[in-house]
């Protein structure tokens, strides 16, 4: 008897499918040698061996290739140079040609009449405008199409020799004296390519076995010598020329902020003296004095000891200067009482003077400091209420060895109203988004930021679900056809911001410095929201602070205190639909409800801008929020009686109790020019406590959408791997905890668009099991086969200001079908593609 194996791959497909990959690579690689020259190689590969030999990474090596190979597609296709060569050059040089005498022409046209304009403007004392000319170095749009690709790199030995001899240079600066490179290359006449190989022989390096110090200038040379314990140069080390450039930057920055204000690296050399029997150098640092002209009349110089230079004034100005600040004319002047900074004036004061002296470190008296300098220049702009500062030290006229500081803080507008539109994409809805906003940047004149903001949208929600037996009463009555083609949804309401740049208590018990940039606020809002099944309203307060630390890439958030208040109105048929199911988290998603919590939030950057970085930048931000519990042991300890459910009210509405926590950590890894690859990790866990049975929908997690799982809309996947086919229900699927994991290529296509592939992967699952979602809860043996994962390609418009973003995504493993069975090749993934329409990167 023979048993049928359920749901075996067709090996005929897969066949097929390897067949024409292996057929179209064929097809793809032979091209890229088509067009060379008899004498010509198309360069396939450089590699680097013996790395491991020397204590320096494979990448470091890299960087001195004078050739790189040509991109592959999936590491092995010359896709890019075979879409250049697919291009006629003779053609796009006689276009060019022809394009710019087009251009010549236009342009002589448009000289000749802005000179009949300009002379007209002339007589009426106007300035005369210069005309906008063609720009013939553009590319024509064939050669953007083109540049997709890139044309062959063809094997050149002078390079080769280059390369070899650049890594030489860099293994003697990391102390292998001794080393060799030699450089094999290796040619296929028959498919015309080359493999340059760089074998690397580093041989012994030397060590650091002497460091004596030459100390021209001795005054200065003494505080030097006393500062050695932060030296970065130890006997016994490895010789390393970047170890003594940053121990050259380290001595030029401790003279910096000494008082040394006309320091330089310039001034600190070093002699090295190897040893070649015991492979090791002795290290002189020499320590240069100043160089000074003898008199204003001579061209001789003399070399004294170098000037420390201390603050004779501190000058701040509040308004733009146009001239040279010693040029610059004031009407007033204002003297501090504390410690005697000025302020230049042409008005009045727009700022109450301490929350500029707090954030100035900078003081009459005390010795020049290139730190306290940068320090201040942080803390006056993060103020917010200053477009940009500038410190210029300059030499006082009636002392010697005195500077003139000058801290000149160009304004931003106090006040400004926006109006703001835009097509948004929540969560998959589209929707158009309008807001007025009011903003006042110096409320007190002390750096206050008040916001007020008017908002209202409306977009296009699903139907929660496919029965529509609850609508059956006359004002219950919908066409849902109409509902599903046209904006049901619209929400309104105000939002007011109130934030200071300074502690406030309980915040200002605490020992924060300046430029940690410590920023208290106040939030409250007003949010109405009405779809075809129900209206609520949302009333929310919170009272937070926030500050940076390890030189402004840590954020700290904490929240003390947030509270909102959830007040829904169901149509009758839609909450008795909603009691048929006996789901309690879909329940207390539409029950009123009060949220009271606590939240702190961290958050790291590496970078400040993840997109255009040419570094690897770090990314992570971890929450933790508890909600309800101090407020229940209150009521349980003034001896209140819960209800009927064991729920304490707030004003006779029962408050959540959860703890929760959640972690969002990514990497950005840029590469080749335009190109990088992004990483993201993201997870999190809420448990209800007593006095509600579930998480608040607003706390809920939920998969899928254009900035989680692409090949599943928003709030369609999971929990585990429960199956909604079944159901007649199409309510979202929330859950208590969230896995979910994202890999991203992002690349170059032509002029602002850009592509990407990408593969997502993650799910939601319940905490305790839900006879309405089977198999939804989390089961720790189960829940790896529950990860559902989708692929797909998308294409990005930066218009600069914001990025449109088109994803097309289509699951690759669903986990609601059965186990064994969730692969999808064999279930026509491409009539599943879904598309994701976005504003922005998606992570």
């Amino acid at each position: 008897m023979f048993t049928k194996i359920p749901n075996r791959p067709d090996l005929k497909k897969i066949i097929a499918a390897v067949l024409i990959f292996f057929v179209a690579e064929i097809f793809i690689s032979c091209n890229p040698t088509k067009k060379l020259l008899p004498h010509e190689y198309l360069l396939e590969k450089a590699e680097i061996i013996n790395t491991k030999q020397t204590n320096q990474p494979k990448e470091s090596f890299e960087a001195f290739f004078r050739q790189k190979p040509n991109r592959k597609l999936f590491r092995s296709i010359h896709f890019f140079v075979w879409w250049y060569n697919l291009f006629d050059e003779e053609k796009i040089r006689q276009k060019r040609i022809t394009r710019n005498l087009k251009y010549d022409k236009i342009n002589s046209d448009r000289v000749l009449l802005y000179e009949k304009k300009n002379e007209e403007r002339v007589k009426k004392g106007k300035a005369p405008k210069t005309p906008k000319l063609k720009d013939k170095s553009s590319q024509l749009l064939v050669e953007s199409i083109r540049d997709i690709g890139e044309p062959a790199v063809i094997f050149d030995s002078t390079l080769t020799e280059q390369t070899r001899m650049q890594m030489v240079k860099f293994l003697f600066s990391k102390g292998y004296f001794n080393n060799k490179v030699i450089d094999s290359v290796g040619f296929s006449k028959d498919s015309k390519r080359a493999t340059v190989k760089y074998i690397l022989y580093p041989k012994d390096p030397y060590t650091v076995n002497k460091i004596t110090y030459i100390m021209e200038d001795e005054k200065l040379g003494a505080m030097i010598l006393n500062d050695t314990i932060n030296t970065l140069l130890k006997v016994g080390m490895q010789y390393d020329t970047d170890k003594l450039q940053a121990e050259r930057q380290r001595i030029t920055d401790f003279a910096l902020n000494n008082g040394y204000f006309y320091f330089e690296n310039a001034f600190v050399n070093f002699d090295v003296d190897s040893n070649y029997n015991n492979h090791s150098v002795s290290v002189a640092i020499n320590l240069k004095k100043f160089a000074k002209s003898y008199s204003s009349s001579n061209d001789s110089l003399i070399y004294v000891n170098h000037p420390r230079m201390k603050v004779e004034n501190v000058f701040i100005i509040t308004e733009p200067v146009y001239t040279p600040v010693k040029e610059a004319k004031f009407k007033d002047t204002l003297k501090t009482k504390r410690d005697g900074t000025v302020f230049l004036l042409n008005s009045h004061l727009a700022y109450r003077q301490p929350i500029l002296i707090n954030n100035t470190d900078i003081y009459r008296g005390q010795w020049f400091r290139k730190d306290t300098s940068e320090q201040t220049y942080k803390q006056l702009l993060g103020l917010g209420i200053f477009k940009n500062v500038t410190i210029q030290f300059l030499k006082n006229e009636d002392h010697t060895n005195r500077l003139d500081c000058y801290i000149i803080c160009n304004p931003l507008f106090k006040q400004s109203l926006t109006a703001e539109t835009e097509g948004t994409n929540t969560s998959g809805n589209l929707g158009i988004d309008g807001s007025i906003v009011y903003q006042n940047k110096n409320f007190f004149r002390g750096g206050e930021l008040i916001e007020l903001r008017l908002q209202a949208a409306i977009s296009a929600q699903k139907q929660l679900s496919k029965d529509t037996s609850y609508i059956n009463s006359v004002n219950d009555a919908v066409d849902l056809n109409r509902l599903q083609r046209t904006f049901n949804t619209i929400q309104f309401g105000p939002e007011f911001t109130f934030s200071v740049p300074r502690a406030f208590f309980p915040f200002s018990l605490l020992p924060f410095k300046k430029d940690q940039l410590p920023r208290t606020y106040v939030k409250t809002s007003l949010n109405y929201q009405a779809r075809p099944e129900f209206s609520r309203v949302i009333t929310n307060i919170d009272y937070g602070f926030s500050f940076r630390s390890n030189k402004g890439r840590l954020r700290h958030d904490f929240i003390p205190f947030e509270a909102y208040l959830v007040r829904a109105k169901l149509l009758e048929s839609f909450e008795k639909s909603l009691g048929d199911l006996n789901d309690a988290f879909l329940l207390n998603s539409f029950r009123d409800h009060i949220t009271t919590l606590s939240k702190y939030s961290l958050t790291y950057t590496s970078k400040e801008n993840s997109n255009t970085s040419r570094k690897t930048v770090y990314y992570l931000k971890w929450t933790i929020a508890s909600s309800g519990s101090i407020l229940r042991e209150y009521f349980k300890a003034r001896g209140v009686k819960p209800d009927s459910l064991d729920r304490y009210l707030l004003f006779k509405i029962p408050f959540a109790q959860f703890i929760k926590t959640d972690i969002d950590y990514r990497i950005y890894i840029p590469v080749r020019t335009k190109s990088r690859i992004v990483y993201r990790i993201a997870g999190g866990i809420g448990k209800p406590l007593k006095n509600l049975s579930g998480l608040p929908y607003e706390q809920s997690y939920f998969s899928g959408g254009p900035n989680s799982v692409r090949a599943w809309r928003a709030r369609t996947l999971g929990p585990g791997g429960y199956d909604p086919s079944n159901s007649s229900t199409r309510f979202d699927k929330i859950g208590d905890i969230l896995l979910e994991a994202n890999f991203e290529y992002r690349f170059h296509i032509i002029k602002s668009f850009n592509g990407a592939f990408f593969v997502d992967a993650g799910n939601i699952w319940r905490l305790k099991k839900d006879e309405t979602k089977p198999d939804g809860e989390f089961v720790a043996s189960k829940f790896a086969d529950q990860i559902a994962i989708g692929s797909g390609v998308g294409i990005r418009w930066d218009l600069g200001f914001f990025v449109l973003r088109l994803d097309l995504a289509a699951p690759v493993k669903d986990p609601k079908y059965a186990v064994g069975d969730r692969w999808t090749y064999d279930k026509k993934p491409y009539k599943q593609i879904v598309a994701n329409f976005g504003i922005g990167y998606p992570f």
